[in-house]
């Protein structure tokens, strides 16, 4: 069986017929065995993976628009259509799914290069047609129009793919290319403080965020120096661990920090990016944050204490009450109607 096609189906017994309906990808999310798991064997069970792509999940447009999860080890996925639920309300499974995904990115100057020098093979074959061996001079390659015309395709459509390029143009022998200009969003979270109590058995004591207002330099300090431990943080903050390769290709920055505002003092992590960041982007950027204020870097933050004034001071950036927040700064502070809307995001 090893050498034979192996695909996970789920083969209906004695079918009339087939009514494929037309679906339209919004998202591919990778996930992990375990997380595939609990979809492919639970579908109607609620999962919290789908709750920030409902927006995008739906019918119209006389399409199912959906959200493709990829096993990260085997390469299916399940193509979900929630419809605003928290459970897969519609769903198929897609064997050898990453290799659909892949072959659909592929550029068509791809197959256009592949049908071209399979033509030049034929000739070359022909051309030697009695002869033993087949010489084939470099040069031919280098001035090959045709060939040079597809090779500019590709560098185009792969140019004009990338996050930091506004536009590409071929023409006059050229190919000219625009990049994105940098913009700045920033996110904001509340902090939690906590000191040490006076009875060492007791849990850390809860203090009122308001009393750090004027540490902000001391805090920013402690949060820079933990970040220079990681020589890849140095110049990218957060963004050095996205794991998403758009996000990662796209958003240049994302440094943590603290501000003071509305007297009060907030988390803030300031994202530079290569134009702005459209609405799936910036649910993906706010979901791998979160996951790093609560498992990454403010997991390994908070439980290094801050010298302010007289006393050691425990500060998170996320904690588990439903109040909790990362929002842009026109959603936390609206009436000051400081930053470009991004879309309502929870």
């Amino acid at each position: 069986m090893a050498d034979k096609l192996i695909l996970n189906a789920d083969l209906n017994y004695k079918a009339v017929d087939y009514a494929p309906e037309k679906c339209v990808v919004e998202k591919v999310i990778e996930v992990s065995e375990s997380e595939f798991r609990k979809f492919y064997e639970k579908p109607l069970k609620s999962n919290y993976y789908l709750a920030p792509y409902k927006s995008l999940m739906g019918f119209y447009d006389e399409s199912y628009h959906c959200v493709l999860f990829v096993n990260r080890d085997s390469g299916d996925g399940l193509l979900v259509n929630s419809e605003g639920a928290d459970y897969a309300r519609y769903s198929q499974l897609i064997p050898n799914a990453r290799d659909i995904i892949q072959k659909h990115e592929q550029s068509l100057a791809i197959d256009d290069l592949r049908t071209h020098m399979d033509c030049c093979i034929n000739n070359w074959l022909e051309q030697y047609k009695n002869e033993t061996d087949i010489c084939i001079s470099l040069t031919e390659f280098i001035n090959d129009s045709n060939l040079a015309e597809i090779l500019a395709d590709y560098v185009s459509v792969s140019l004009s793919n990338h996050p930091q390029i506004e536009n590409c143009t071929i023409g006059n022998g050229f190919i000219e290319a625009t990049k994105r200009d940098l913009t700045e969003i920033k996110l904001y979270c509340p902090l939690s403080f906590r000191i040490e109590p006076e009875d060492s058995y007791d849990d850390l004591d809860e203090v009122d965020s308001a009393n750090y207002i004027g540490y902000e330099r001391e805090i920013n300090a402690a949060v820079l120096a933990d970040l220079y431990s990681d020589k890849d943080a140095v110049e990218r903050g957060l963004a050095a661990y996205f794991h998403n390769d758009n996000l990662d290709k796209k958003v240049l920055s994302a440094m943590p920090g603290v501000e003071t505002r509305n007297g009060d003092i907030y988390g803030v992590i300031t994202v530079k990016s290569y134009g702005e960041l459209s609405k799936v982007e910036m649910i993906d950027l706010v979901n791998d944050l979160t996951g790093q204020l609560s498992d990454g870097f403010g997991e390994g933050f908070e439980q290094r204490e801050v010298r302010l004034s007289d006393e050691n001071v425990y500060i998170s950036f996320w904690d588990c009450d439903d109040d909790y927040f990362l929002k842009p700064e026109s959603e936390v502070f609206p009436e000051q109607g400081l930053n470009q809307g991004m879309g309502g995001l929870n």
